[in-house]
């Protein structure tokens, strides 16, 4: 995971940057495209569970702790029927073919600071993924802080008691860019940042900058994104445990433009309850889909299946290396 070094630029500290608007999410139902110039795609636009953060005690590694009860959320608009609250796109970390990269998934932010650049780092140190096969090796951050300059300059101000562990310096620069990514996507899904223009990040911890993170990267200089820590292929709706009616299913998401194709499947659960169930399942439907530009994504794919109620697994997939790279999601029809 050879993640690009750090801009050998001037660090840029708090006085000068123009400070996030609480008023930019405010009231708001448009949904921008999320992390512009790269793997773009709306927000999942089916009914599902979000999972509100966790704190997760020291010495966990994000994996584990019982979630809150879930809220629902369609669209841009989530949260409880008398509150509408943002969807923000949170960067996970996942196998694919026996190696870390980085997933991305909507969550709501049970309580809006009124700056989706540090509502969105805040879930991604203390919430829990919706997809079980996604995990963090943050903790819950105590403070998170953002500011951004007119050259699209990222300045974060996170806790040290966000960083667990020590990590192997791969494993701690993957860390990092998981940091960067969602930091990025919610600038630019909250419209900080112009369409296609690129952002870095500078990231102080407890106010300072040069902070030794996870005991093996020193946090210097600007930070920019590293496309090679992206898992191959997403499925970017529907999400981990929607319930979707039995009118029609569309999943879409991204896949790598080398590919022309992608193989799909969809396993039914065998007892064909609807009420989660994780008895075995069986193969109900598979196929392919072309993959191709759509909307500003390098290689995006869509396809429609009609499904009986009961409980699926949808997985695409497409060659990676001597392996495949896979992602999987389940959902109820009722």
């Amino acid at each position: 995971m050879n993640e690009q070094d750090p801009l050998k630029k001037n660090r840029l500290g708090l006085r000068g940057m123009l400070l996030v608007s609480g008023a930019v999410l405010a009231g708001s139902s448009v949904f921008l495209l999320p992390d512009v110039g790269l793997l773009q795609g709306s927000a999942p636009t089916t009914t599902l569970p979000v999972q509100l953060p966790t704190a997760v005690p020291d010495g966990d590694s994000g994996e584990s702790g019982e979630p809150e009860a879930p809220v629902q959320s369609q669209g841009a608009a989530a949260g409880p029927a008398d509150a509408v609250q943002p969807l923000l796109p949170v960067y996970w970390l996942g196998k694919v073919d026996g190696t870390e990269r980085l997933f991305r998934e909507f969550l709501v932010a049970p309580e809006s600071t009124g700056d989706p650049i540090s509502d969105a780092v805040r879930l991604m140190t203390s919430g829990q993924p919706l997809d079980s096969d996604y995990h963090s090796p943050w903790r819950a951050a105590s403070s998170v802080s953002s500011s951004i300059s007119t050259k699209n300059v990222i300045t974060l101000d996170i806790s040290s008691d966000a960083f667990s562990e020590s990590l192997g310096e791969d494993d701690a620069r993957l860390a990092l860019q998981q940091l960067v990514y969602t930091a990025t996507a919610a600038a630019a899904n909250a419209g900080l940042i112009a369409g296609g223009e690129s952002s870095s990040v500078v990231v102080l911890v407890d106010g300072a900058a040069g902070y030794r993170a996870f005991d093996s990267v020193d946090l210097g200089g600007e930070w920019t994104r590293d496309t090679s820590t992206l898992a191959p292929v997403w499925i970017i709706d529907p999400q981990e445990g929607v319930e979707a009616d039995r009118s029609g299913l569309t999943i879409h998401g991204v896949g790598p433009a080398t590919e022309q194709t992608l193989a799909w499947r969809i396993d039914r659960s065998e007892d064909g309850r609807t009420d989660d169930a994780t008895g075995d399942t069986s193969l109900f439907r598979d196929g392919s889909v072309r993959i191709s530009p759509e909307d500003g994504a390098p290689g995006a794919y869509s396809f429609s299946v009609t499904l009986p109620p009961g409980s699926y697994e949808i997985t695409v997939a497409v060659p990676s290396g001597d392996g495949e790279a896979q992602d999987t999601k389940s959902v109820v029809v009722r």
